[in-house]
């Protein structure tokens, strides 16, 4: 209750869905957009997206579990076929029947297989720097404060000091500004409490399969917008920006770049990001 207090908005809801606690926020009017957060993360993630977006449609937002306001859930199900009811029973709340889908970082994968098996809910889909199979991880091009925390991290396994997290948040942002200690506490309340059982982290994990996604960037013929950030290290714009303008079967798409933005695109360069995306989002929701 002393995370809800603090952390929960006045807009957020809460709801029993498929066993699960979810966190969620339904906002405005018109076309529907459902909004996926990156991993570590939480609805408020989106914060500046859905104040502009709620402007023109109705936003629907939430805290995937294991993480944020959500938890984790009872049973550690972090199945597709999970998050997919998940997804349906929020839409309902919303009252939308067809929706855009938009996801960021590891939300590409539940928002790519949404689309791929549910094509008749979904009026287009924006996947901003995602993994399109497994991921290559350079190590050794680490800034050294980053190595140093994560060295001392290992001396503690099962939870994470705040330099932990801000760490992290400097490696993925350009505007270092962001990086608030309010922002690094919140990260750190938040994903030390579903860390707690580590297990629940690696149920997650297990659960999210990053080698599905090319195969089903095949299936997807709603109109796609690929949102990638220049200066992007996890996921590079080209390779996997590239790889997933490549793979995409819709007629409909398009690869545009955020130019002085790094991966986690919603935290860093939410306005230039929108920017861009607003035309596509405004001609495809009906």
């Amino acid at each position: 209750m002393a995370l809800s207090s603090r952390f929960a908005s006045k807009s957020s809801r809460f709801a029993q869905i498929d066993g699960e606690r979810v966190q969620y926020v339904i906002e405005g009017h018109g076309p529907a957009i459902l909004l996926l957060h990156g991993s570590f993360a939480s609805l408020r993630q989106w914060d500046h997206w859905a104040k502009e977006l709620r402007k023109h449609f109705k936003v629907v937002r939430y805290d995937q579990s294991p993480l944020g306001l959500s938890g984790p859930h009872p049973a550690a199900d972090y199945s597709m076929e999970h998050r997919f009811k998940v997804i349906d029973a929020l839409m309902s709340k919303a009252g939308a029947k067809r929706f855009v889908i938009v996801g960021t970082s590891s939300a590409g994968v539940p928002a790519a297989a949404y689309a791929a098996e549910h094509p008749e809910r979904i009026n287009g889909i924006v996947l901003n720097n995602i993994a399109v199979g497994s991921l290559q991880f350079d190590m050794a091009g680490l800034p050294q404060s980053f190595r140093d925390a994560l060295a001392e991290d290992a001396r503690h396994p099962g939870w994470h000091a705040p330099e932990y997290w801000r760490q992290i948040l400097l490696y993925n942002v350009e505007n270092k500004a962001v990086v608030t200690p309010a922002l690094v506490e919140e990260w750190t309340l938040l994903n030390n409490r579903m860390l707690r059982d580590p297990a629940n982290a690696a149920a997650a994990a297990k659960s999210t399969p990053l080698a599905r996604t090319p195969e089903d960037l095949r299936k997807i013929n709603a109109p796609t917008l690929l949102l990638w950030s220049a200066q992007d290290h996890e996921t590079r714009l080209d390779r996997e920006g590239a790889k997933a303008l490549d793979l995409a079967a819709a007629r409909d798409k398009a690869l545009v770049v955020i130019e002085n933005c790094g991966h986690m695109m919603p935290l860093d360069c939410p306005a230039s990001a929108l920017e861009k995306a607003m035309p596509f989002l405004k001609r495809v929701a009906k």
